[in-house]
């Protein structure tokens, strides 16, 4: 490990990270990344999570995903982690769109303190509330805006909520209204993008792609993906062959999620014009995760399963961190050795 990279790796157990050049390859939509890992959205609701993730080696804080009413997410168990993956079914938990109101412009602070930027992740059920939370976001100053289109663990009365981004009707109505909230923003609007869930069939990936380069192509438009969310309904059964969750049915996610992922991040990037972006997600638990992701089309990585097992310790970034140097700098020896 090189010494500028050791000083990176190691910033996120002081209080100030290491000043350390900016990599040009790691922007996403013009925001700049000290290094490409950082945690996904579900990891991060509230001003301590914040603090603590701004403290710690991860180039980014994303906090969310937020919802206009509060919600207190699904009850009972809702994380399993077993070999070779994970299941969860939170359920959007966070405080509602007044918290967030009154306490985002501290979150953005906290980050900026650290020279990391705040990425603010919003869910609504309708157009209009994927707006009002956009402005919001706008308002308290955010660097990015990641519009969840794809969260498949939200059950009202019974029945399971639809994922927007398999609509590319709603998915258009819902990028219109933040284009537009944004437009009317009292600061300048940041970058705004959009969280897939995974596709299985290559046509609706390709018309949903399709969607969203149109709209990339205008101003305000979107300008990156995250891909990927969890696969929807999967099943674990314990030794009773109970569902090891309350809720049964949860989202995939993990190692067994990362060639899905992968798949996921590889397609879109020969879809997707190369204006726009791509965050990967799903499975990043060492730095061959972070490696692969790049090599595939993404940006940058962000991670959930390896923050939750680890039991919710952010000093996991930096282990990622330090690994995917490692990793680096193997590759590199290995190439020169021929």
């Amino acid at each position: 490990m090189g010494e500028n990279d050791r000083d990176v790796a190691s910033a996120g157990q002081d209080t100030q990270p290491a000043a350390a050049p900016v990599a040009a390859e790691f922007v996403v939509a013009g925001v700049a990344f000290e290094h490409p890992i950082m945690n996904a959205a579900g990891t991060c609701k509230t001003l301590a999570d914040v603090t603590a993730l701004a403290r710690s080696a991860a180039s980014a804080v994303v906090v969310g995903s937020i919802t206009r009413d509060a919600r207190a997410g699904n009850s009972g168990e809702v994380y399993w982690s077993g070999p070779g993956g994970s299941l969860n079914a939170l359920g959007l938990p966070n405080r509602g769109i007044s918290y967030y109101r009154e306490q985002l412009p501290a979150m953005v602070d906290a980050a900026h303190n650290h020279a990391k930027p705040l990425v603010v992740s919003v869910a609504g059920f309708a157009a209009d509330e994927y707006a009002d939370l956009a402005r919001v976001a706008a308002d308290a100053g955010a660097d990015l805006i990641e519009l969840n289109l794809a969260c498949p663990n939200v059950w009202d009365g019974g029945q399971q909520k639809r994922i927007a981004c398999f609509d590319p009707g709603q998915t258009e109505a819902i990028c219109a209204a933040v284009e537009a909230a944004l437009a009317a923003a009292s600061r300048p609007a940041p970058p705004y993008g959009v969280k897939l869930s995974p596709f299985s069939d290559p046509e609706a990936l390709g018309e949903l792609a399709g969607l969203l380069a149109r709209r990339s192509g205008v101003s305000g438009g979107p300008r990156f993906v995250t891909a990927i969310n969890t696969f929807p309904n999967a099943l674990v059964l314990d030794d009773r062959l109970r569902p090891v969750l309350d809720v049964g049915l949860a989202g995939l996610s993990g190692a067994a999620l990362k060639p899905v992922g992968l798949g996921q991040v590889r397609q879109l990037r020969r879809l997707l014009p190369e204006r726009m972006d791509i965050i990967g997600v799903a499975g990043v638990q060492n730095g061959r995760d972070v490696v692969d992701y790049l090599a595939a089309g993404a940006r940058v990585v962000q991670s959930a399963t390896a923050f939750w097992n680890r039991g919710e310790d952010p000093t996991v970034f930096g282990d990622i961190l330090s690994d995917w140097i490692d990793t680096k700098e193997l590759a590199a020896a290995q190439a020169a050795a021929g």
